[in-house]
Order: C-alpha cells, then sequence, then structure tokens
C-alpha cells in the first residue's frame, strides 16, 4: 500500500472494457415512509461524534439503516449510500458500487470510472489507490455502507480494511450490518476513533415505541410498555406485535425474547392473513428482488401487480419499496427467509418447481449470479454447470476470472466429475491461474463425463471445449497446438461453431512460430473476420499478422496491423490479460523500426510486465516474447535489456524444438548481440534486409535481385534503402564494406 497522497495507478491506461452493472436501487439514500419515527438520541448521538468511523451493528430488525439515515436529513454533509449484496464480494465489483455512490452527491472523474472497471487490475496496488484517490476529491463526504454483513469472501473483507486504514480525513465511513468484518479495530478503539452502536443503543424507548405503535394503527397507552417490555425495544418487533395487536391478536400472543419473539412474531403475522395473500408471499420470496412482471413470468399469474399494491398500501413492512415508483421491491431479509423455508419445508416439489422457473426467468434477463443461485437451490446441478461454463471462456480471457471463480465455489466437487460443463469452466480457471495440475484434472472430468452433449457456451462438444483449451495450453509445443486447433475447427465453421474463430488464431500463431509463414497467414487472415466479440484474440491475430509484415520487410503494413491490436487492447482496456503479451512485443519492435525509441521502450515495459506474470504455460509465448523484446533492445541500443531477455527466451525455447522461427529469432539476436559487443553500437537489420544484403554484395540488378527473392522491384529497392540508413552509407558498395566489417554477411 502506497501512502494516502500517493497515486499509485495511471487513469489514462483505462479503456472501454466490461462494464459492470450497478443497479440504481443499490446506491442513494433509502426512502423513508411517512410513518418513521424520530429518534433524537441516537441522531443526537450520531450527530455529535467526531469519530472517523461509524459502525452500527445489530441483529435484523433494530432500525440501523433508519437510524444513520435520519441522521443523513440533520447533517449538512452529504451522504453517500451503498447497499451491499453478494455480488460485492468481487473486490472489483464492490469499490466500482462504492464510487458510483459517491458520484451521485460528489462527482468522480471519469477516467476513475474507466480505470476501475478495466480487466485485470490488482486490488491492493491498482483499483484500492484509485478508490481513495477518488474519496480525497470528494471532499467532506459521509460513505455510508449498508449491510456490510453480506460480505463474507476475504478479498472482499480486505478492501473495505484498506478502505478504513486510507480513508482520508475528510471521509467518514459508516458501517451498517447485522455482524462486523475483522476490521482490526482495536487501536482505532484505544484512539477514540470510532463509533459503535450497537444493539442496546438502537432500542426503541417507551415514548419511540408508542409512536411506532400508533404509525401502523396498533392500540397505544399501557399497551406500548408491555409490547416494549416483552420485545426489549427491538423495533421491527414492537412493530409486528402491533399489527398482530390491529388485527385482533390479544397482548398475551406477544411472548418470547429475541430470537423466540421474532420467529413467534413473523409466524404470527402470517398466520392472519388472508389464505391468498400467505400463498402469494410465501411464493413471490422465491426472487431476492422482484417487479410484478417478474413473479407474473416465475409464478404464472397475471394478478402480482395488484397483490404488491395492495400488501404494500397496507402497511406490511416485510415488503420494501426498492425505487419511488413502487416497481422494485424486496422482502425482509429476514421475512424472506422464513417465506422461502415454509415453502420448502411444505411443498419441496412446488419449492423446486418455482426455483427452476426463477434461473430460467433470470438467465432470460442476464442475471447470471441470481439464476445460478435459483438453479441451485432447485437441486438442478446440469443447469447450474450450465450457467458457469456458457461465459467462461470469456471471463478468463477478458480478465474477470474473479466472477468465473465466484461461480465455481458455489459448485459442490460432485457437480465437476458429473456434468462436463463445469468441469470446462474449470479448467478454463486452471487457464488463467496457470495451474497446470488443476487443467489436467479438470479436462479428465470432462472426458469421464462426457455423454456427447453440446456444452452451454456453444461448443459441439466436450472434445472440442478440450481442444480449444489444449491449443492455448500447449504444452506439447507447437504442433500440438496446431493439432488441437485442427480439431476445433474441423468441427464446423463460424456459422455453427462459435470458437472456429478462435482456434484459427491459436492456430495462425503457432503455424508462424513453426516457419510455415504462407499457412500461418491464410490462417490468422481467415480468422479476424469472425473475432469481434473476442477482442483479445483478435488483437493477438493481428499482431502477429504484423510481425509476418514485418519479416517480409512492409515495415507500413506491420505498422497498422500492430497499431490496430494496440488500439484493441488500449480500447478494451485489457493491459493486464496475460496472452496480448505479444501485442505489445510486436508493436515495440515495430516502433524501433519506425525510429520512434520513446515508444518503443513504453511498449517493452507493457510487454515485461505481462511476461513476468505468463507463468509455465505458454512455452512458445514467452520465447516468442522474450526474442522480439530482445531484437527491441537491440534496436534502441539497450544491451543489457537484450542479454537479460535473450537468456530468458533461450530457457523457454528449450520446451519449443518445433517453434523453428522463434529459434532463428533468438540465434539471430544473440549473433548481432556479439557482434554489438565486437564493433560497438549499431542497429540490427530485419529478417527481411538480412535476406537482402548477400544479394547485395553480388552484381545483380535490383530487379534480378527482385526476382530471384521473388519480391517487387520497389520493395526490393525500399529495403535496401533501409538498409543503407541504418549502416549510415549512401551507396550499395559501402553498404557492402560496412556490413562485411560488422560481421553482417555471415548471417543468413
Amino acid at each position: 500500500m502506497g501512502s494516502r497522497g500517493q497515486r499509485t495507478y495511471d487513469a489514462k491506461v483505462a479503456g472501454e472494457g466490461w462494464v459492470a452493472h450497478i443497479p440504481t436501487a443499490t446506491y442513494g439514500p433509502p426512502r423513508l415512509g411517512g410513518g418513521v419515527i424520530a429518534r433524537p438520541a441516537i441522531t443526537g448521538l450520531l450527530a455529535d461524534s467526531a469519530a472517523e468511523l461509524v459502525v452500527v451493528i445489530a441483529p435484523a430488525g433494530y432500525g440501523k439503516t433508519t437510524a444513520v439515515a435520519l441522521w443523513d436529513q440533520t447533517d449538512g454533509r452529504p451522504f453517500a449510500w451503498v447497499r451491499l449484496d453478494h455480488l460485492d464480494n468481487d473486490p472489483a465489483h464492490l469499490l466500482l458500487h462504492l464510487m458510483t455512490a459517491v458520484d451521485q452527491v460528489a462527482p468522480v472523474d471519469a477516467a476513475t470510472f474507466q480505470y476501475l472497471r478495466g480487466a485485470g487490475r490488482a486490488v491492493e496496488t491498482q483499483l484500492i489507490p484509485a478508490a481513495i484517490a477518488a474519496l480525497e476529491s470528494a471532499g467532506p463526504i459521509v460513505l455510508v455502507l449498508d449491510d456490510i454483513h453480506e460480505l463474507t469472501h476475504q478479498s472482499a473483507v480486505s478492501a473495505v480494511r484498506a478502505l478504513v486504514q486510507l480513508a482520508p480525513e475528510s471521509t467518514i465511513l459508516t458501517l451498517i450490518g447485522r455482524t462486523a468484518p475483522p476490521l482490526d479495530l482495536a487501536r482505532r478503539r484505544l484512539q477514540g476513533r470510532i463509533l459503535e452502536i450497537g444493539a442496546a443503543e438502537l432500542k426503541l424507548s417507551v415514548a419511540e415505541a408508542e409512536s411506532a405503535i400508533g404509525a401502523v394503527g396498533g392500540p397505544t397507552g399501557p399497551t406500548a410498555a408491555l409490547v416494549v417490555d416483552r420485545c426489549e425495544g427491538w423495533a421491527a418487533g414492537v412493530v409486528m406485535a402491533a399489527m398482530a395487536l390491529r388485527d385482533g391478536s390479544s397482548a398475551d400472543a406477544i411472548t418470547g425474547r429475541h430470537r423466540l419473539v421474532a420467529d413467534y412474531l413473523v409466524e404470527e403475522v402470517l398466520g392472519r392473513l388472508d389464505p391468498a395473500v400467505e400463498a402469494f408471499l410465501v411464493e413471490s420470496a422465491v426472487l431476492d428482488h422482484f417487479t410484478a412482471d417478474d413473479l407474473n413470468s416465475v409464478l404464472q399469474r397475471d394478478d402480482s401487480a395488484d397483490m404488491l399494491s395492495a400488501i404494500h398500501a397496507s402497511g406490511n413492512l416485510f415488503l420494501v419499496s426498492l425505487d419511488g415508483q413502487g416497481v422494485q421491491y424486496r422482502y425482509h431479509r429476514l421475512f424472506a427467509d422464513l417465506l422461502r423455508a415454509r415453502l420448502r419445508n411444505r411443498d419441496p416439489e412446488r419449492f423446486r418447481a418455482l426455483a427452476s422457473r426463477a434461473a430460467d426467468h433470470l438467465e432470460r434477463a442476464g442475471d447470471i449470479d441470481g439464476a445460478l443461485l435459483q438453479a441451485l437451490a432447485a437441486d438442478d446441478p446440469a443447469h447450474a454447470a450450465a450457467l458457469v461454463e456458457r461465459d467462461a471462456v470469456r471471463l478468463g480471457f477478458d480478465g474477470r476470472a474473479g466472477i468465473l471463480e465466484r461461480r465455481l465455489s458455489l459448485l459442490d466437487e460432485h457437480v465437476f466429475a458429473d456434468h462436463p460443463d463445469a468441469a470446462i469452466a474449470r479448467a478454463w480457471f486452471g487457464l488463467t491461474l496457470g495451474d497446470a495440475d488443476l487443467i489436467q484434472r479438470s479436462l479428465l472430468l470432462a472426458a469421464a463425463a462426457d455423454r456427447g452433449a453440446a456444452l452451454a457456451d456453444g461448443a459441439p462438444s466436450v472434445k472440442v471445449a478440450a481442444a480449444l483449451v489444449g491449443s492455448l495450453v500447449g504444452i506439447g509445443g507447437v504442433l500440438e497446438v496446431v493439432r488441437h486447433a485442427d480439431t476445433v475447427c474441423a468441427a464446423g465453421d463460424h456459422l455453427v461453431n462459435p470458437w472456429w474463430g478462435a482456434a484459427a488464431s491459436v492456430k495462425g500463431g503457432a503455424l508462424s512460430m513453426a516457419g510455415d509463414a504462407e499457412s500461418a497467414r491464410a490462417t490468422l487472415e481467415s480468422s479476424l473476420p469472425v473475432l469481434d466479440d473476442l477482442p483479445g484474440f483478435r488483437a493477438v491475430a493481428l499482431a502477429h499478422l504484423a510481425l509476418l509484415d514485418l519479416d517480409d520487410g512492409a515495415l507500413q503494413s506491420a505498422a497498422q496491423r500492430s497499431a490496430q491490436a494496440r488500439g484493441i487492447v488500449d480500447s478494451r482496456d485489457l493491459c493486464d490479460l496475460v496472452p496480448v503479451v505479444l501485442v505489445y512485443a510486436v508493436d515495440g519492435l515495430v516502433r524501433s523500426h519506425r525510429g520512434d525509441a520513446a515508444g518503443a521502450r513504453d511498449a517493452v515495459r507493457g510487454a515485461e510486465r505481462l511476461l513476468d506474470r505468463l507463468g509455465d504455460l505458454a512455452a512458445r509465448t514467452a520465447a516468442l516474447g522474450h526474442a522480439l523484446t530482445a531484437a527491441t533492445a537491440l534496436e534502441i541500443d539497450d544491451s543489457e535489456l537484450c542479454r537479460r531477455h535473450l537468456d530468458a527466451g533461450l530457457l523457454a525455447a528449450r520446451r519449443e524444438p518445433d517453434a523453428a522461427t522463434v529459434h532463428l529469432r533468438l540465434a539471430r539476436v544473440r549473433e548481432l548481440l556479439a557482434a554489438h559487443a565486437q564493433h560497438g553500437p549499431r542497429p540490427s537489420l530485419t529478417a527481411a534486409e538480412l535476406r537482402l544484403l548477400p544479394h547485395l554484395a553480388t552484381h545483380l540488378s535490383l530487379q534480378k535481385i527482385a526476382g530471384e527473392l521473388h519480391l517487387g522491384r520497389e520493395t526490393v529497392k525500399s529495403q535496401a534503402k533501409a538498409i543503407y540508413r541504418k549502416l549510415s552509407v549512401s551507396s550499395r558498395a559501402e553498404a557492402v564494406a560496412e556490413a562485411a566489417r560488422l560481421g553482417l554477411l555471415d548471417q543468413p
């Protein structure tokens, strides 16, 4: 972690990237109805505190959110509200969620949002400093994180802990929830820098309880004291008791304490509802958040809007409106849990049927995480596995592996053994980790469970999906990559096989490394038209084509393709995606040939960063990336950089005996580096220029040389001029003499 004032990220590298959806219902102040009672004691405690951190923790129903909302109404500072849910267990989603809320009251720079949406960012060293910088710019603000207990993953808790530690003094963090995450607050307590409010402070007084009871139409007077005594000031209990009293229950029916009281009162309220209303409540609770249309679809009825309107108008506090228009609703979480439990226990078959319909409905709506939870609740592991696998390739290759990991964690181990979709999805996750063992185990499970069916992501079979994974891993070398890619392509063209283009691009890159430039070019170019929805694959394919152009001496075409590849990486914010290392490596070499030393060095930094993260799975990519970076280093006269990448490239190339072109590149760089040490600094020549150089030492005309090399005369003329420029000579004879002095005429 850097200091508070130190910015350790660069918003300029942010691109459009994948845009996470932050529903408007999950940020902004809560909607307080007209029946909310004043809480002067708790509001004064909050308003008068000088603490830097406020923690409000109590069981459900103690009025935690209401108390802070009343504080909001009396405090002059802006309050940014966030209502957390299970999606915020992804720290990247959490931080984007927080900044979206802050932006409602203190505008956040657009570059910060672009940066937070970027793929592959490190949470501690990149995303958190970005959020802290935005808070520093926001000025005095109270940032409220409601339902903090929803954060159950260590990564999300660690992100909150970092925010607590690094937030500027102008930001008052306020955490609300049923339980507090481990935030290491002991030192703050000793220093008096934290205000902690619990159930004792939140209990209703007799006067407050009387106001609450009167607000829902219950009896007042001595009954209020009885209710407070029996409910021990628990706000939700007081209200539920008042509703039961209003509907005819006796005061004697209000018995028990705390959780026992809660269970009893919820049962009492449900037991006194009209059977049709109770049935609607029980079945509608299958969805966490819903509209009338959602319920009509899942419950197969057409009166959900009328039912919701009637329930909400009746003052039922278990149904919570999430907007001002009465469109989005949810139930109080404790109440919803009870409703679902009642349905599950009373009619498990009906529960599974509704959960299954809910899964289908949410999947059609694009809420894959919600659909996955419903499929699991319906005890439908096949559907759950399919939901996890359908986006696994894109999530893994576009830098959103955290989402894939979270989805996989919800599946029991037996699901991976029984359902190929789940096993293939885990293999893709293993690829993002560089975990060869996990990939191998997952592919074996997928093969064993294969029943010949297509997969959720459109792969025609398990064999094709496994081959696509294998083509990217390429443990057996470039020829094995080609074989795997051929398996995928043989399953059908892009009209029937969504992974044909990806496999063709991988195959083209492998053919180029193996030395079959003509086939490589044709394969790569054929893949481009069908890679629009796979930007990472498209960028790498363009980089390979740029390198082929460069080897042919077509520098202008190489520069155009390299710029296209780099443009995709920058605009889609794929700069932290490991496979695009070749985009940076090729870009650096092209820029160095065009005399852009500063741009070449910038590209080298990008390549080095990704080479460090590449791991051991793709030796061919590592060897080529190091070879190209070493060649770039020679062009910009950096011998130390060249030597370092040459050594690393030679080491990786030992595992790729069939990558002939890569070996040639490394050998050429090694010889040029030796000549550099012997004769002093001088620019290196491209492969095409080195092929032309021996012909310049003959008496053949440029026209005849062009014929022998199967090139156009103008291309040969352009390459000759480039040789003159790089050798600092002005004639053919001088070029031959200088090349001989430098030992270049001994090069192939």
